[in-house]
């Protein structure tokens, strides 16, 4: 089971990205306490769905100029946007 902190440097490095069609950040207060309340009380939080291509030609959020192979997230953007953010 990889890091919370690689995958973290990994978003840092754009070696994750978001595809774009994700929906953008929607979570409220009480969803983020929620999180952060069951990671304290070492409850499960769920899994993360990751795509890995090699492909260039996959539009994703923002900018990057790096080739190669790319992951997207497809489903857990909600919980790691949070815990980046909170990190």
């Amino acid at each position: 089971m990889p890091r919370l902190s690689a995958l973290l440097d990994e978003i840092d490095l754009g070696t994750v990205l978001l595809p774009e069609f994700q929906r953008g950040y929607v979570w409220n207060r009480d969803q983020v306490r929620g999180l952060m309340r069951s990671l304290y009380r070492d409850y499960q939080v769920g899994g993360l769905l990751m795509w890995e291509t090699s492909t260039s030609d996959v539009a994703v959020r923002g900018e990057t100029t790096r080739g190669g192979v790319r992951r997207l997230l497809l489903d857990g953007q909600q919980r790691v946007t949070t815990l980046y953010g909170v990190v």
